[in-house]
Formats: structure tokens, C-alpha cells, sequence
């Protein structure tokens, strides 16, 4: 391989050097465009509510001015009339400890001392009477008045004894008993009606007035006890779920707004909070800005180098806001099991890829927890459906597939329906009409608006199975065009589209777009069919044709298909084929002939000699690249045994790595090594029945040394 098939001139470098940073303005404003729009989009869906009615202002213990109904159904775990029904429950709980026997002792000991002293006193004969009733009545935990002191004194011996042992039953009857500081007086207060009916009077006035004295509280109120009852007790308490109907009164006019009053017109969204609109306007524009930053994030780091950022992002964020706008209205009407968060997956990754549809349905998930922060299902129901429905779309050109991915979506909305909804008292009509909502969700809302959806991403020219389906059809008029005019090429391109469409599957990239792109990469050829040799039935119209004429020819293939493209409408994913099925390549036999039929000192140009590209920026067309190349080479030289299959291919897939045709193209080495093992087994199966031709040994034989050479006389054939 000559030196000077690899450079460029100085001209040509500087040139693609300054559309490349075009480009990437281009690209980067597109993300600035896209991140804007999305942000002030979701934003007005968030912050501002086009759906509330008009809202109130009331406060807790105003009397309304006006009668408030519900304006929708609704229903709600009330966190006010659950903390009233347990601090109902509570507030009757007091816990007290046991009757203290060793209080009772205390007391009947202190009695027995008290009556001691005064026996004492009773039996002082050198004392006066002054002196003995001053005596009792300086007692410090007795008080006794001048009657019952004088009685005391005056009973006789037998009659203050019974009085004594009475007083001290009464004590260890009354003391045994539950007192509570609270109950003390009314234990006192008992004591008159438990005396015997055996004592005088004098006797029952002694007791009824000692007796009491000696009664104190023996049981008082366990403060932690207490705490840990109340604290089960609030534990035990089921929260009360509130059901407002449609049209039913909320406050009417001349009510006291009661707290629930207020709770319930901020679930119904008709309680206006003041100064509360540019807190909710601010934390809208914050969500929104995080959702578009992610996707902006996630794009420039994966996605940045495959596509073309203005177009794919465009429709992208056109569904974040439809769907995010459909979610606003689905939360409000209280219907959203049938919210199609599958189909929203679902295009993205038919519009990008399954990483980007993961992505987006954790995004929405949290914009749609941001719509209702009360109901965690919500958010959950859309994450796991959308998740499940995209993680098990498999074969994105086939329309049973988003069925079949939508009914495993349908699965995982039903499991989260009785996740959060699944109680002893639910209703059996409530459950089967969630059911019926989840499954009619997965199963037809979901894949019949993503096919639907196809019809509208393909005004931007994102290529959907529905037009890779009517592509496809042999009998499309460009097909039928290039069969007419160009019989030899359309053999080429189905050879092609079928070599190409193996080596896809088999590393997993999209084999329908392939085998189209392919159909359609060579369709330039038709305006010139004889200049390429698998049209030519005689004489080589090169051999009479300066190389530079030749080579505009050949390369302007390319050109020639873009128009015919563009005048048969086929997306732009069908172009890149043709654009890019030669990436920047020379046709090295026109360049070395020129070379040799220049004058001595003349400089010949490579970059005349030249493809425009631009080199493959996908791994589809990366792929027809590649096949392109082999099946010209092979239906040249029609190598006949396996070794020399594997030396062509390899020979060939070599020489486009060295001169960097897929670098852009985001195949791995992992990738082209499966590439050129699928071609190895699919050349092998072709030309087990082909017939050799004299002349083929000596070019298989040199045809690693010559493989610039071998290329362009290829190029007259593909």
C-alpha cells in the first residue's frame, strides 16, 4: 500500500477540520436548545396548574363566606382525624402502681403510736386537765379539737380501747383499698359509714374524727407506664381513610373551618396558601432542570458521537413533555392506572436505545412523584410497568414484540396495584377495576400508542419500523428503478443487505436497518449504470476515459444517490448509508494511474481521487462498509477454500482499521471480530457452488500486496 494513499492534502484536512467543529457547535447548541426548552416546558406543566379550580382562602377557625364542594372525588389517609381518634384513644389511659401494703403498715403503726401518747397522757394523774388536753392537741400528725380531746379523756378504760381497735380496723380496711391522691378526700369521707353500731356516741365522735386522719393516698400515677400504654395504645390506632365524593359540601357557609375542614381542601387542591406560588414555581423549575440536566448528561456521554443531537433530541424531548403533560392530567382526573408509562419507554428505545429508555423512566417516575409527593404508588407504578416493558422489548421491528413487552408491563402494574392497595376491607369491584385498568394499560394502551408513535418520530426523520417495512418491499419503485437500469448492481446490494444483515445480529446491532440501508446504498449507480463493472456486458468505457473522469464518476456515485434520496423521500438514516458506505477511501487504481500518465514534476491531488464521506458514524453502517467491501472483493476473486476466504476478509477488514474508516463508527474490536467470523461462515456458503475462472489463482495470490489496487478496480463493480 503506497504512502500516499493515506494523506491527504493540507486543504482537504483543514476543510473536514472545520466541519467538524461546525458540527459540534451545531451538536452543542442543540443540547443547549434542547435543555432550555425541555426545562421552561416542564416547568409550566409543573409549577402551573391548568387544572385546579378556583382556589379559597380560609383559615382554621374562620367562619366561610361561601359554600366549598368537592369538585372531584377523592380519597385520602387523614393524618387529622387519625391524630384526633388517637389522642381520643390515649387521653383515657392513666396507668397507676399497686395499693402499697407498706403504707397501710405505716399508717396503722403511727395510729398505734399516737394512741400510746394518749393513753399515756389519759393515765398522767399529777398532770392537770389543761395540761393533759394541751398535750394531745400539740400532737404534730394528729389534730384534735377541745370536744374530742375532753372525750378522749373522759372514756373509761373499756370504752377507749374499743374505740382504739376500731379506728385501727378501719385503717387497715380502707388503706387496703386503691387511694389515689385525686380519691383521698373521698376515702376520708368513707370512713364514717364503715363504724360499728356497737360504739356510744361519744365513742363513734372519737373515731369518725381519728380515724380519717390516718387515711393517706397509696397508689400513685406511673408516668412511664403511662407513656408506653398511650404509646401502643396510638400504635394500634388504623389510619383513617377519607372518601369525598364529587359535589359533596367540604365547608358550608357560616361553618368554623375545623382542621379536617382545611386537610381536605388541600388534598382537593382548592386551599390557596399565601405566598406559597413562587416557592412551587421555583421547586418546579428545579425538578425540571434536574430532569433535562440528566438527559443532557446521559447524552453527551453516550450518545453524543452516534447521532445527530438536534433531531433525536428534538422528538425526545417532545415526549418528555407530552407524556409529563398526559401524567399532570391523569394524577388530577384520579385515573392514572391507565397512564401509558410503557409507551414512553418504549419509543425511546426504539428512537435510542434500552440504556436511554431506563433513563427516561426513572425520570418521569420522579417528575411524577413530584406531581403528588402523598401517593408513593404512583411514581412506583410508572418506574417498574415502563422499566419491566422495556428491559424485555427484545425485536424492535417486529410488532409483536411491544405486545408481548407491554403484557410483562401489565404484570408489573398489577403487582404494584396490590402492593399499595391490597387490604382486609378493600373491595373486590375496587381491585378488579384496578386489575382491569393495569392490564388494559400494558396490554393495549401501551403498544398501540407506541406503534401509533412511529407516525409522528418519523417527521423527524428517525426511522421506524413501519418505514423499514415498506422500505424493504423489493417492489418499491427506487428498487424497481435500479433493477431496470442497474440488474448487476441490485444483485450487488442483496448480496450486500444479506451479508451485512448476518453480521448485525450477530452483535446485536439493528439487522432490519442494515439489510435496508443496504438495499439502497449503491442506488447512484443507476445513472450511470455501465461505469461499474457488475453492469458491464463489454467493453470497459474507462479504458477511453482519463482517470480524473474516471474517478469523478465512481465517486460521484454517492453524490448522485443523496439526490435520488432525497427525491424518493428515504429517511435519513437510509442516507447515512449512502453517504458513508465508502467513508473517505480512495479509488487507488484511478490515482495510480494518474500518477503514472503524469508529466514529470506534476503533482497529482489524492484528494480528487476521494470519497467525501463522511467515514461511518454508526456500527450499521460501519457493518455495509465492510460488506460492501467483501462482497466485491470475493465476487472478484471467488476464493474457493476457507483459508483464503479468511485471508480476504481479514486482509480487508485490516486495511479499513488502518486507515481509520471506523473510527467513528462505535464498533469494538469484540465487535469486528464476530463481524468477520459471521462474514467468513456466510462467503463460505455462497461459493461452495461457484465456478473458478482462469486468472482468479494469481489474483487471490496477490491480492494482499495489491489491496489498494484490488479496491478500486472493485469500486467499478460496487
Amino acid at each position: 500500500m503506497s504512502d500516499s494513499s493515506s494523506v491527504l492534502p493540507t486543504e482537504t484536512t483543514a476543510a473536514r477540520l472545520r466541519h467538524r467543529l461546525r458540527d459540534q457547535l451545531r451538536d452543542q447548541l442543540g443540547l443547549l436548545v434542547f435543555a432550555v426548552f425541555v426545562s421552561i416546558s416542564l416547568t409550566a406543566i409543573l409549577g402551573i396548574d391548568f387544572t385546579r379550580q378556583q382556589q379559597v382562602m380560609v383559615n382554621l377557625g374562620d367562619r366561610a363566606s361561601q359554600n366549598i364542594v368537592a369538585p372531584r372525588s377523592v380519597n385520602y389517609e387523614s393524618v387529622v382525624l387519625t391524630e384526633k381518634l388517637r389522642e381520643d384513644v390515649t387521653s383515657e389511659i392513666y396507668i397507676y402502681t399497686l395499693p402499697s401494703r407498706e403504707i397501710g403498715r405505716d399508717q396503722t403503726n403511727q395510729a398505734r403510736d399516737t394512741y400510746r401518747f394518749i393513753e399515756t397522757v389519759r393515765t398522767d394523774t399529777f398532770a392537770t386537765e389543761e395540761t393533759r388536753l394541751s398535750y394531745m392537741q400539740a400532737i404534730e400528725t394528729l389534730e384534735v379539737d377541745d370536744e374530742t380531746a375532753v372525750l378522749l379523756l373522759n372514756l373509761s378504760q373499756t370504752e377507749f380501747n374499743t374505740a382504739k381497735n376500731e379506728v385501727l380496723r378501719i385503717i387497715a380496711d380502707v388503706m387496703q383499698q386503691d387511694i389515689r391522691p385525686e380519691e383521698l378526700r373521698a376515702a376520708q369521707q368513707s370512713v364514717p359509714r364503715q363504724i360499728g353500731f356497737d360504739l356510744t356516741p361519744s365513742q363513734e365522735t372519737v373515731v369518725a374524727h381519728l380515724a380519717p386522719q390516718f387515711i393517706v393516698p397509696n397508689t400513685f400515677f406511673d408516668e412511664e407506664a403511662t407513656a408506653q400504654a398511650r404509646g401502643e395504645a396510638s400504635a394500634n390506632v388504623e389510619p383513617i381513610i377519607r372518601v369525598i365524593t364529587e359535589g359533596e359540601p367540604i365547608v358550608r357557609v357560616g361553618e368554623i373551618a375545623e382542621a379536617d375542614d382545611i386537610e381536605a381542601l388541600e388534598q382537593l387542591g382548592l386551599l390557596q396558601v399565601a405566598d406559597s406560588g413562587w416557592i412551587e414555581f421555583a421547586q418546579a423549575f428545579l425538578v425540571s432542570l434536574l430532569a433535562s440536566t440528566i438527559f443532557i448528561l446521559y447524552w453527551w456521554r453516550f450518545q453524543y458521537k452516534s447521532y445527530r443531537p438536534w433531531r433525536y433530541l428534538a422528538i425526545i424531548g417532545i415526549l418528555i413533555i407530552v407524556f409529563a403533560a398526559v401524567a399532570r392530567v391523569m394524577v388530577f382526573a384520579d385515573v392514572f392506572y391507565l397512564y401509558p408509562a410503557a409507551a414512553f419507554t418504549m419509543l425511546i428505545a426504539v428512537i435510542s436505545d434500552i440504556r436511554l429508555s431506563l433513563i427516561a423512566t426513572i425520570v418521569m417516575a420522579g417528575l411524577v412523584g413530584f406531581m403528588d409527593a402523598s401517593q408513593l404508588d404512583l411514581a412506583v407504578y410508572t418506574a417498574v410497568g415502563a422499566f419491566i416493558a422495556s428491559m424485555t422489548l427484545r425485536n424492535t421491528q417486529r410488532f409483536q414484540s411491544f405486545f408481548s413487552a407491554g403484557l410483562l408491563g401489565a404484570a408489573g402494574n398489577i403487582a404494584v396495584i396490590l402492593l399499595f392497595n391490597i387490604s382486609s376491607d378493600i373491595e373486590l369491584q375496587s381491585i378488579l377495576g384496578w386489575f382491569a385498568m393495569g392490564l388494559i394499560n400494558g396490554v393495549a394502551l401501551s403498544p398501540i400508542i407506541t406503534i401509533a408513535g412511529f407516525f409522528f418520530v418519523g417527521l423527524f426523520g428517525v426511522t421506524t419500523v413501519v418505514q423499514l417495512q415498506d422500505l424493504s418491499r423489493l417492489n418499491h419503485p427506487l428498487l424497481q428503478e435500479l433493477l431496470r437500469r442497474a440488474p448487476g448492481t441490485y444483485h450487488h446490494s442483496i448480496m450486500v443487505a444479506n451479508l451485512a444483515e448476518q453480521a448485525a445480529e450477530r452483535i446485536g446491532a439493528n439487522g432490519t436497518l442494515v439489510r435496508v440501508g443496504a438495499f439502497y446504498h449503491d442506488i447512484g449507480k443507476m445513472n450511470r449504470p455501465p461505469f461499474f463493472t457488475e453492469n458491464q456486458e463489454g467493453a470497459n468505457p474507462h479504458d477511453t476515459l482519463d482517470p480524473y473522469t474516471s474517478a469523478r464518476i465512481i465517486t460521484g456515485h454517492v453524490t448522485e444517490g443523496l439526490e435520488l434520496a432525497q427525491k424518493y423521500r428515504l429517511p435519513q438514516s437510509l442516507q447515512d448509508f449512502i453517504a458513508e458506505h465508502h467513508g473517505t477511501r480512495m479509488v487507488r487504481v484511478f490515482y495510480e494511474r494518474a500518477k503514472e500518465a503524469a508529466e514529470e514534476g506534476e503533482v497529482v491531488d489524492p484528494a480528487r481521487f476521494c470519497y467525501v464521506g463522511p467515514r461511518p458514524r454508526s456500527r450499521e453502517t460501519g457493518i455495509v462498509l465492510l460488506a460492501d467491501t467483501v462482497e466485491a472483493a470475493s465476487s472478484a476473486i471467488r476464493p474457493s477454500t476457507e483459508e483464503e476466504i479468511e485471508r480476504l476478509v481479514d486482509s480487508l477488514v485490516d486495511d479499513h482499521l488502518q486507515q481509520g474508516q471506523l473510527d467513528d463508527s462505535d464498533l469494538t474490536m469484540g465487535d469486528l471480530q464476530h463481524i468477520r467470523d459471521s462474514f467468513i461462515e456466510t462467503i463460505k456458503g455462497r461459493f461452495h457452488v461457484r465456478v473458478r475462472y482462469p486468472g482468479n489463482d494469481e489474483m487471490m495470490e496477490e491480492h494482499t500486496d495489491n489491496e489498494g489496487d484490488m479496491e478500486g478496480e472493485n469500486e467499478q463493480s460496487n
